[in-house]
């Protein structure tokens, strides 16, 4: 999905005509029927660039790739919204990876005022002291039990003495800090930075007790913090919670080849069971790119055993450029001032029929729209319960700039990409005609192609769907004549380079190879000659919108899919290419121009949502599920340790308490059951970290009690205390990285 900046995603005010979704009537929630006149899509014709569901390019995906060497994931919107990242990889295409967060953008300025938003903050700061107070009263309760005098007991800092309240019962002084950011049990005789002591103990100091009764004391929050995921796991069960399920939306060139079809239900992984997508991508982070992923699917009542290779991103290892998560035939973003917008379409609406055609999924919403450019379509929209339907007649001048005011650009060339099969699904209209792969595509519906890109401009713009077309096709040395019927698309992610419809895909170039050159576009200005290798690009992208300062970026050895991507995203028309060729190697610099083409004007401007279900049990039902899931959480959370370690996953995805925080908030909107759920990932994770062998943290002291433990005796207290600043200075190193990584990933460098 790709949220409009800035702003709660709803309409503007006094853009709908009376009768729309604006006014405050009974039929607001009621399904309704809309009229728009939409304007050529922008998909048709020649490559556009990358753009949002509101019609800006989406730069937020290049976030945090400045490396040289780094692989890219940019968006291509070509068709309604839809949003195409692609992979920096060579020999791959692109896949469809839709965002996996609400669509409504949380602005503090804006949506604090309402009373939801405050009740989703005092959420998030409830359930965070929840988690701090959990692993604290661990290690004060088993304190008490050994007879060590608890002198404070504090949820969050109080640095400076900064408290929002304190008061003493008995010997313990309790303490609520003004910084929410952690909290501590206070003992007598503790010293987490070691110095001088005294000589004599008191029998009520931390100090006096045994090895075991320290090892039990400074154990206890971390075990605190395991047994209450459980409770949180098994109340968020029964409340419910929201995640995608574990089924597959779209599919790219090396899920088709292994074997996997989008709508099939993911079973297990890797010997292990997942229910929901979360479950499936907190395995595949883990694993080691290239590696082979057994995977068990179930697909017309039927299991089947695949293999699938592992093919990620260490950037962006939630990624997969494979296969996604199903998508809703439902409204997830609306582009301010775009055509959706102004007729009343407002997120959360359902996408009921196009023209009177119904629509069955994302997809085939996008068939349908794509089918009609530059006319008035009718679009039915479910809001609520059954109710009254409403038509209203909407009209676009069509314009090469999106609701920004932002041109879309023309690369000015073709990849030199010759229409022979690849890939051939063995359930879809090419293969049940007979085609095979290596077969060449001569002419479609009558019309001569040359190239790949031809062939699916060809079938996806031009022709006409679900009626009988013949196609031309070259095998060996015989012409052979195929009849074949643009049909329904499946959930495919390969870019220009797949037909669906057709259920066919090119072949996966080595290099970037140019093709047909438009005579009077900048190539051709720039010098580019057909058949030039591409070898890198470069240009200036802005990270974080349009009014973000302009950053260098290149690409090495990119793909045509990459290429657009990078178009999308760029600051200004100037693009940098180095290629080789008949005329040798040389760097080129083009300047893009907007697009003229009428097929690139005009788009509807909104995004998809997600497929979510609740998982919800009863008390018996959710006790198993429960217990298991603490163990699920430490299992992926040390294996995504390990992957850091090992430079299977980058060190970015750490996320300090700003990203947490920000979390807990989307979690919190949600609700109840949803914000436990995430706790009870926030309560293994603390535990996990506590635990940790860093000198200051639990798990550095359990080291320290060991060494006592073997040796007889402490470590020497000097020694001890450069270890305890050592490890000091560390974790604020690491919370500084942590934060700005945070501040990174919302303002985009």
């Amino acid at each position: 999905m790709a949220p409009t900046r800035g702003r709660l995603l709803r309409a503007a005010p006094g853009s709908a005509a009376p009768g729309s979704a604006r006014e405050q009537s009974a039929a607001a929630d009621q399904p309704r029927e809309l009229r728009l006149r939409l304007p050529a899509n922008p998909a048709r014709g020649a490559p556009g660039p990358a753009r949002s569901a509101a019609g800006a390019p989406d730069r937020a995906p290049l976030r945090g790739l400045q490396g040289r060497r780094r692989r890219l994931f940019g968006r291509w919107a070509w068709s309604e919204g839809i949003t195409v990242q692609f992979n920096h990889r060579p020999r791959r295409l692109a896949s469809l990876r839709p965002r996996s967060y609400p669509s409504v953008v949380f602005s503090p300025a804006s949506s604090l005022l309402d009373l939801s938003s405050a009740l989703a903050v005092f959420k998030v700061v409830l359930g965070f002291g929840l988690v701090i107070f959990i692993h604290e009263f661990g290690h004060f309760i088993v304190a008490r039990n050994r007879g060590v005098l608890v002198e404070k007991f504090s949820i969050g800092f109080d640095f400076f003495g900064a408290r929002l309240a304190t008061w003493k019962r008995g010997e313990t002084t309790y303490v609520l800090g003004a910084f929410p950011l952690g909290g501590y049990v206070k003992m007598l005789g503790q010293h987490d930075l070691p110095g001088e002591e005294d000589e004599e103990l008191d029998p009520r100091s931390f100090q006096a007790k045994s090895v075991g009764a320290r090892t039990a004391i400074i154990s206890a929050g971390v075990i605190a913090n395991f047994l209450s995921a459980f409770v949180l796991c098994y109340i968020a069960l029964l409340l419910g919670h929201h995640g995608a399920p574990a089924e597959v939306g779209s599919v790219g060139y090396g899920a088709l080849e292994a074997g996997l079809r989008p709508g099939d239900e993911l079973l297990a992984v890797d010997g292990r069971s997942v229910e929901s997508w979360n479950e499936l991508m907190m395995i595949y982070v883990t694993l080691e790119p290239g590696a082979k992923l057994p995977v068990r699917i179930q697909r017309g009542g039927q299991e089947i055993e695949l293999d699938l290779t592992v093919n990620r991103d260490p950037e962006h290892p939630f990624n997969s450029p494979d296969f996604s998560s199903p998508l809703e035939p439902r409204v997830g973003g609306v582009g301010a001032g775009s055509a959706a917008d102004q007729a009343g379409v407002l997120p959360g609406d359902w996408l009921l029929a196009v023209d009177g055609r119904a629509v069955t999924s994302w997809s085939e919403f996008q068939r349908l729209i794509q089918r009609r450019p530059s006319q008035s379509v009718r679009l039915k929209i479910g809001r609520g319960e059954v109710g009254e339907l409403t038509e209203i007649e909407l009209e676009i001048k069509p314009s090469s700039r999106d609701a920004a005011g932002v041109p879309r650009y023309e690369l000015g060339w073709q990849p030199d990409h010759p229409p022979v099969l690849g890939f051939l699904s063995p359930d879809l209209a090419a293969a049940r005609a007979g085609m095979r792969i290596g077969d060449r595509v001569l002419s479609l519906g009558g019309v001569a192609v040359d190239s790949w890109y031809g062939l699916w401009r060809l079938a996806t713009w031009d022709l006409p769907h679900e009626q009988p077309l013949e196609l031309l096709a070259q095998r060996g040395e015989q012409q052979l004549s195929f009849e074949v019927v643009l049909g329904q698309r499946p959930e495919w992610s390969l870019g220009p380079m797949g037909l669906p419809e057709l259920g066919i895909a090119g072949s996966r170039p080595a290099v970037l190879k140019v093709g047909r050159i438009e005579p009077d576009g900048s190539a051709a200005a720039a010098g580019l000659q057909p058949g030039d290798v591409v070898l890198a690009a470069r240009g200036e992208v802005r990270l974080a919108g349009p009014e973000a300062p302009a950053e260098p970026y290149e690409m090495i050895a990119p793909d045509f899919t990459d290429l657009l991507g990078l178009v999308g995203a760029l600051a200004s028309p100037k693009l940098s290419l180095d290629v080789e060729g008949s005329a040798g190697r040389r760097t080129l610099q083009l300047v893009l121009t907007e697009s003229a083409d009428p097929q690139q004007m005009g788009f509807l401007g909104v995004s998809p949502l997600l497929r979510e279900t609740l998982f919800k049990q009863g008390p018996l039902e959710a006790l198993v599920p429960a217990c298991i899931a603490p163990f699920r959480l430490l299992t992926d959370l040390v294996n995504g340790l390990r992957a850091m370690f090992q430079r299977r996953a980058s060190a970015r995805l750490i996320s300090g308490p700003v990203g947490i925080l920000q979390a807990t908030y989307s979690y919190a909107e949600k609700s109840t059951g949803d914000l436990l759920n995430f706790l009870a990932l926030l309560s293994v994770n603390l535990a996990v970290v506590n635990f940790l062998p860093i000198p200051i943290t639990d798990g550095g002291h359990f080291v320290f009690l060991m060494y006592e433990k073997a040796k007889g005796r402490r470590m020497d207290q000097e020694l001890e205390a450069r270890f305890q600043w050592a490890g000091l200075v560390f974790i604020l190193m690491i919370f500084l990285f942590a934060t700005f990584n945070d501040v990174g990933r919302i303002f985009g460098f």
